[in-house]
């Protein structure tokens, strides 16, 4: 099996993006209920359901190529089904994020600021442990004997 740096690479790029929208999220639920900035609104409105799809593409194709090399059996279809059960969870989340801040944007928002607030914390909070589970598995897969140690970076930590 050929190793998938650039796989490797591109996620922990994209996780690095969705942290940063995640610190940009709590710091929107941390001014509430003083007005939004419609500019971040509609840029995270805009590309947050994008970024997560791509990192969603990226955790699966390197769990489907990698799981193998540090699980086998029932532990690797257990980790596969809880960690696609996340990526639902989380997806469902940022599409209810969007359109709060499409209904932010446009005025119109309907909810209570408390109830924003919730929802924007409640999303974050669980990418971030996403995230985190995510980078986990792949500590263990540099660390596994064998070829998956081959992608990692020698100058670059992981995190």
């Amino acid at each position: 099996m050929t190793c998938p740096t650039p796989a490797f690479h591109e996620l922990e790029a994209r996780y690095g993006e969705l942290l940063s929208w995640c610190d940009l999220l709590e710091a929107i639920a941390d001014f509430l209920p003083c007005r939004v900035n419609d500019r971040l609104c509609g840029m995270v409105a805009d590309g947050l359901l994008p970024l997560l799809l791509t990192s969603h593409r990226l955790e699966e194709q390197i769990g489907s190529d990698w799981l193998g090399a540090i699980m086998s059996g029932s532990e690797r279809s257990e980790t596969e089904d809880h960690l696609e059960a996340g990526r639902l969870v989380n997806l469902e989340s940022a599409q209810d994020v969007v359109e709060v801040l499409q209904a932010l944007h446009g005025g119109r928002g309907s909810l209570s600021f408390d109830a924003v607030n919730y929802l924007l914390r409640s999303f974050f909070y669980g990418l971030r442990r996403h995230i985190a589970a995510q980078r986990r598995i792949i500590r263990r897969i540099d660390a596994a004997p064998g070829p998956s140690s081959a992608w990692r970076d020698p100058d670059r930590p992981m995190v």
